[in-house]
């Protein structure tokens, strides 16, 4: 199961990168507006230059926010699934923490190049360093989850 979860994961992936510009500055602008509703709710009562500038940042951080989450989800699903397949047979269970974060970053580099691919996008080493450290954190959150249910199957032993 954790396979197929990994999978799907890879493939929203790659399905959010295979979006040209203008569809994914639609997806991304969505969420941007309404975060904008909540933070500066007289957003619209401001000049249009100062509107589009505070939009930019918001759109900016959004999509750095939406990169990060996505590699957290591919470096969670990853450790989880080298756990089911390898986690009995490997004895120090770093390696597999290893495996899950190198995996989950050339991803990352691999979907940069892929969007130099798409019309209106770019690959960017930022967003490659964005990507690696969501892989990071979705990797430890894995392998605090695999020591607690470790712990507590040991302790009903």
């Amino acid at each position: 199961m954790t396979t197929l979860l990994t999978a799907a994961v890879m493939v929203m992936i790659f399905a959010f990168s295979t979006e040209d510009a203008e569809h994914s500055d639609r997806t991304s602008g969505l969420i941007s507006r309404s975060v904008m509703s909540i933070i500066h709710p007289e957003y619209e009562q401001l000049e249009e230059s100062r509107q589009k500038l505070l939009y930019d940042d918001v759109q900016h951080i959004v999509r750095k926010c939406a990169h990060f989450t996505e590699y957290m989800l591919l470096g969670l699903m990853l450790r989880l699934c080298l756990e089911s397949w390898f986690g009995r047979k490997v004895k120090k269970t770093r390696s597999l923490a290893l495996a899950g974060f190198c995996g989950g970053t050339i991803y990352a580099c691999t979907d940069e190049f892929h969007q130099l691919l798409i019309e209106g996008r770019s690959g960017q080493w930022s967003d490659v360093l964005v990507d690696g450290s969501g892989v990071l954190l979705g990797v430890l959150i894995a392998a605090l989850l695999i020591m607690r249910v470790n712990r507590k199957n040991a302790e009903s032993e």
